[in-house]
């Protein structure tokens, strides 16, 4: 199954779609006051009471430094998410498991970072991140391991999501403004669930059926 993470919580609402619909990660942008969906970390932690416990929550960063990434940790989330730079000392003192993330017009940086022992996966973007803006999936590095975690983002909705599984097989794939409505903060639940049920479509599409003896 395509484990599927929703970005840019900033409501109750939004965590409760999330919960609804049992997506795989719930991702909430903070330190990055550039971002229109940035929370401070006590809204975060109000967010992060009230989501489902089996759903990991992921923070997402920009070039964070290591009291925020312990101020985070503190907070209870998961993961952390890391775009941007990242200071020496998160590659081997991260309180928290790395989801490193890559624009995909670096994909030398990628190759060159791999294998980092607080590294726990890799999300591949666009040259924008949180642009909603998407790019040619062939540029995506091989990611070596099955269990590897590593997330498709970049411009995904429902209406082509199912194109990114059968064509790259991900981990798992990665939306934010893709289901939101006309740019506005808060996301669109009837998005959320049209994007789910397209990601477990695909999924089904690829299970090839055991025949009968």
């Amino acid at each position: 199954m395509t484990k599927i993470k929703i970005c840019g919580l900033t409501t109750p609402q939004d965590v409760f779609a999330v919960n609804e619909v049992r997506a795989d990660f719930a991702g909430m942008v903070l330190f990055y006051p550039k971002s229109k969906r940035n929370l401070s970390l006590e809204k975060a932690k109000q967010l992060l009471r009230l989501l489902d416990p089996s759903i990991r929550s992921v923070a997402v960063t920009v070039s964070p430094s290591l009291d925020e990434v312990h101020q985070i940790s503190k907070a209870g989330f998961d993961y952390i998410q890391i775009h941007g730079d990242m200071e020496k000392s998160l590659w081997n003192e991260s309180p928290l498991p790395v989801l490193r993330a890559f624009n995909i017009t670096d994909p030398d940086s990628f190759e060159s970072r791999q294998q980092r022992k607080t590294v726990a996966g890799y999300v591949f973007d666009a040259a924008t991140p949180g642009s909603g803006q998407g790019f040619d999936w062939s540029l995506v590095p091989p990611v070596s391991g099955k269990e590897q975690i590593w997330l498709l983002a970049g411009g995904l909705h429902e209406g082509n999501v199912s194109d990114a599984i059968r064509s790259l097989h991900p981990y798992g794939v990665d939306v934010s403004s893709g289901v939101e409505t006309n740019g506005l903060i808060g996301k669109d639940v009837s998005k959320i669930r049209a994007f789910v049920r397209a990601v477990r479509s695909a999924d089904q599409a690829e299970t090839p059926e055991i025949p009968l003896k």
